[in-house]
């Protein structure tokens, strides 16, 4: 009736204000307005308040919109109608919400949140209809009956509501851009709010749903959405974990790809980029639920795309990943359990981890059964190590003419050749190695001690180093206690040496940004060389050795990896050539008529000379032992016994690593303190067998000083070849007795900060305390000034 006489007075042209009707009429009539008004449909007696809106406001269609009723309306049925406006607000809220983020830069996820919310208003709207015929049959239907009707709804669309506002709100606020999105340049699409997308989206609603434990329905609501809204998003995760693919055409999923980085580089590149930049998480994109998961999801899906880029067929077997052992989800999954239980029946946490599992135990194998990765390393531990070095003792013989030219003029194919004929040797322990194809004959321009304190040097500035007082200093001034001035000169010559480097320790020395860094650095061409590598550097002391590896072996053995091989294969050949040469002398003394015959007054100076020679040899092979058997071959057997009970990939490569790490450390490749008195001694050890020939001719000249009539004969050449003789006799004893002391405190000294291991060298070089009982205050200026010519 209410409505006849309405649409009567509207054909009449009149408008009757409410307060005119009886009370019966306008409660029918504000029904039938209402009607329209849930609707967004604006009535007769309720009007719509548009606020002032201005053109830089771009979400004006969320603002809730205000309705007015008619004033002259019975005070009773307005206090009713005041409380069911607000549900008509909301509605046209939510459909401008829908509206916007069903465009497609928004993303999967965003849509499907769209479809779930259009689904409850489309219930919604079922339910105005049901009210309506209601209302049009029943003539007991009141105002009274339309508010208890639409409580639930009420409540249902208030929650959205509240829900719709934090997703609006989350996505006007601006953060900054996160350190993997500025490594990689990439931008997150114009006009779509990072945080109005993707795994955002869900963060809020598994928040909401948390924080709303205590009320049930809304509880269940948000549950309903995370499921549907989750959808897109759990297909992105399912075809990253179970095939290493990602399909994200809208950048909303947490694992990003680098394409710039490839498995190509890994060969020239010293930082892993490959490893740990071609996937990375973009930490906005991770849905809170999926924060203590998110390493497992980036490492399924990493290992499943080593397996595809090495051209294997990757099954998606979801039954054969099913079987697979599954860990019980830890303690901090608690929390989150109603939030995973909305998501894929409550399987997420156990698809995971079964993902995991199955990638993981693949590329192990391929990595320890396929591509023998253990055979790799015993034979690499074979030609860089010198373990059963036969074949190494032939090359050096063969090739001892060409080594001794500048090692700019050395011919790699002549040496490459030359190591190809021993390791063909059917006498050599290498004739069956199936990988001796893949080694490769390389120079350095620079050479061992001068690589290792430039690396140390860059490392140490990267990291701010060189500004605190560090263990080198504090031993240096505890040595330098006991003869102050007669060590201050050859202290200040040896930093002078290497004034342009910075002191660093092993922590500097395993950060793998700095030793990437360093690396670039040092093996760049436009670096100035050291003073005394420039031109002098021999073909011996830049030999280095090169290993070819190919891709997914390259992700263990890297060129960072090769390099740290380099250095230790190198520090080895440094001490072999010096055993060697040192050995040679030892000949030619044997063989020379005037060391074996020389004369009762002469014995005193040729028993020096062989003295200082056992002291050298001694030296360095106790050091060569120390090297090979206390520091190498222990650690390579904790190294196969951890590989072999290895269980993810991870720990491969952290145990490859650590294993470079402790044999550089320990063999003393770490520290510029000990690096420049190693670095003494050597050179002191190779330049006492250059002097072989003068020492004889010197002592050829005191053998005719003896008989007088030969004496008056003599020549001042003769003379002063003597005296430079005993000079530079005393020289070598003074400087080599000092710097071995020196090592041996330092030693001492670096084995409670560093590793206690440099204990096993001290008492190899001292085991009888010779040079520990022996005076500290009578060496003689010789010690500041030898060698430096």
């Amino acid at each position: 009736m209410a409505s006849k006489s309405n649409l009567d007075a509207d054909k009449q042209g009149e408008f009757q204000k409410a307060g005119t009707l009886s009370l019966k009429m306008q409660e029918s009539a504000i029904i039938e307005d209402i009607l329209f008004i849930m609707m967004g449909i604006e009535g007769k007696y309720i009007s719509m308040a548009r606020p002032p809106m201005t053109a830089e406001d771009e979400d004006a269609e969320y603002i809730h919109k205000r309705f007015k009723a008619d004033e002259s309306l019975d005070p009773s049925l307005r206090d009713l109608v005041s409380r069911i406006l607000p549900l008509a607000s909301i509605y046209l809220s939510l459909e401008a919400f829908v509206e916007l983020h069903s465009r497609f830069e928004y993303g999967f996820v965003s849509h499907a949140l769209c479809a779930a919310i259009r689904g409850l208003l489309k219930e919604y709207l079922i339910l105005i209809a049901q009210l309506e015929t209601q209302f049009r049959s029943s003539p007991d239907f009141t105002l009274q009956k339309l508010w208890y009707y639409i409580q639930p709804t009420m409540q249902t669309l208030s929650s959205l509501d509240v829900l719709v506002g934090v997703i609006r709100e989350a996505g006007r606020r601006e953060t900054p851009d996160d350190d993997v999105e500025a490594l990689l340049n990439l931008k997150a699409k114009e006009g779509v709010p990072l945080e109005s997308k993707g795994g955002s989206i869900l963060a809020i609603i598994a928040a909401g749903m948390f924080n709303m434990s205590g009320d049930p329905a809304t509880k269940k609501l948000y549950g309903f959405l995370l499921n549907k809204a989750s959808v897109p998003y759990i297909a992105m995760l399912e075809s990253w974990i179970h095939k290493g693919e990602i399909r994200d055409p809208y950048e909303e999923f947490m694992i990003v790809e680098s394409r710039r980085v490839s498995k190509e580089s890994i060969k020239e590149d010293f930082n892993d980029a490959y490893w740990e930049q071609r996937y990375t998480i973009r930490e906005n994109y991770v849905p809170s639920f999926l924060v203590p998961l998110k390493t497992k999801i980036l490492l399924a899906g990493k290992y499943l795309n080593v397996i595809r880029e090495c051209g294997i067929h990757i099954s998606n077997s979801c039954d054969e990943q099913s079987d697979a052992t599954t860990e019980q989800p830890p303690s901090n999954y608690i929390e989150r359990s109603d939030v995973l239980a909305a998501l894929s029946g409550g399987k997420l946490v156990d698809t995971i981890d079964a993902a995991y599992q199955y990638a993981n135990r693949k590329l192990l194998d391929l990595l320890l059964k396929d591509k023998q990765l253990l055979g790799r390393l015993r034979s690499m531990k074979r030609y860089f190590f010198l373990d059963q070095s036969d074949y190494f003792t032939h090359f050096l013989d063969l090739a001892s003419v060409e080594l001794k030219r500048p090692w700019r003029e050395v011919s790699l194919t002549k040496l490459q050749s030359l190591m190809d004929l021993v390791l063909r040797n059917p006498s050599s322990v290498t004739v069956s190695d199936a990988f001796k194809e893949d080694l490769k004959v390389d120079m350095s321009h620079l050479g061992l001690v001068d690589q290792l304190l430039r690396i140390i040097s860059i490392k140490g500035q990267a990291q701010g180093q060189g500004q605190s007082r560090g263990p080198s200093d504090r031993v240096e001034s505890r040595t330098s206690g006991k003869s102050k001035d007669a060590r201050a000169q050859v202290h200040s010559r040896a930093n002078s040496e290497g004034s342009q480097q910075q002191h660093g320790g092993n922590d500097s020395w395993q950060d793998d940004n700095a030793y990437g860094a360093a690396m670039e650095g040092v093996m760049a061409t436009s670096i100035e060389l050291p003073a005394q590598s420039k031109g002098s550097l021999s073909g011996i002391d830049a030999l280095t050795l090169d290993y070819s590896v190919k891709f997914p072996l390259s992700l263990v053995i890297s060129r960072k990896a090769l390099t740290k091989y380099q250095l230790l294969f190198r520090h080895l050949l440094y001490l072999k050539h010096g055993e060697q040469v040192l050995c040679n002398t030892w000949t030619e003394h044997a063989k020379a008529a005037v060391w074996k015959n020389a004369s009762p007054e002469l014995k005193q100076w040729r028993g020096r000379v062989f003295g200082l020679r056992a002291r050298m040899l001694t030296f360095v092979q106790q050091f060569a032992y120390y090297v090979c058997s206390e520091v190498l071959e222990p650690n390579w057997r904790d190294l196969a016994s951890k590989l072999a009970k290895v269980s993810t990939v991870d720990q491969v490569l952290q145990i490859h690593s650590d294993f470079l790490d402790t044999c550089l450390n320990q063999c003393m490749l770490t520290n510029s303190k000990l690096l420049r008195i190693y670095s003494k001694l050597m050179s002191t050890c190779i330049k006492f067998t250059n002097y072989t020939d003068r020492f004889t001719r010197a002592l050829t000249a005191m053998e005719t000083q003896l008989d007088e009539e030969a004496a008056a004969m003599a020549s001042a050449k003769e003379v002063q070849q003597i005296e430079q003789a005993m000079k530079r006799l005393n020289e070598f004893e003074d400087g080599f007795t000092y710097h071995l002391k020196l090592l041996i405190e330092a030693l001492n000294f670096y084995s409670a900060t560093e590793t206690v291991q440099f204990l096993c060298l001290v008492v190899r070089l001292d085991y009888n305390q010779f040079y520990a009982n022996q005076k500290s205050d009578a060496l003689t200026m010789a010690a500041s000034t030898h060698l430096s010519h």
